[in-house]
């Protein structure tokens, strides 16, 4: 479990560290322009939308990833629907010899979706997803 926490540290660490050097760029154009410069084939990596275990709705724009906050012991049972997998497509918990991942999704297209989180004891949630441009 430690192990685990290590990695998200790891993980959460490295996503600020690029955040502030984004933050420290001299360029003057706007977020718009900049969008318009990756669209020329170059990647451009959003932050993830960190849904916890009070949120009933989040918004996110298209291209952010979801990212289901579920405790690590309930992960091996809980699934992940969306009502519209063309607005939100979702993943499903997962896990491998060196981690353990939440279920989370992506926001593909401009609308609304309902992802129902279905826990291990087969209660569920409702998260409200509004995807904007």
């Amino acid at each position: 479990m430690s192990r685990n926490r290590t990695v998200a540290a790891i993980g959460a660490a490295a996503l600020m560290g690029v955040a502030l050097l984004a933050g420290c760029s001299s360029s003057s154009s706007s977020s718009s322009e900049a969008t318009a410069a990756a669209s020329d084939g170059s990647a451009q990596m959003l932050p993830p939308v960190i849904i916890t275990a009070d949120q009933t709705e989040a918004t996110c724009q298209v291209g952010n990833n979801l990212d289901i906050v579920i405790p690590e012991a309930d992960l091996a049972g809980t699934t992940v629907d969306s009502s519209d997998p063309a607005v939100v497509s979702v993943v499903q918990a997962s896990e491998d010899a060196t981690a353990k991942f939440n279920p989370g999704g992506t926001c593909v297209a401009v609308g609304s979706a309902t992802i129902t989180v279905t826990n291990k004891d087969n209660s569920t949630r409702d998260i409200a997803i509004t995807v904007t441009e």
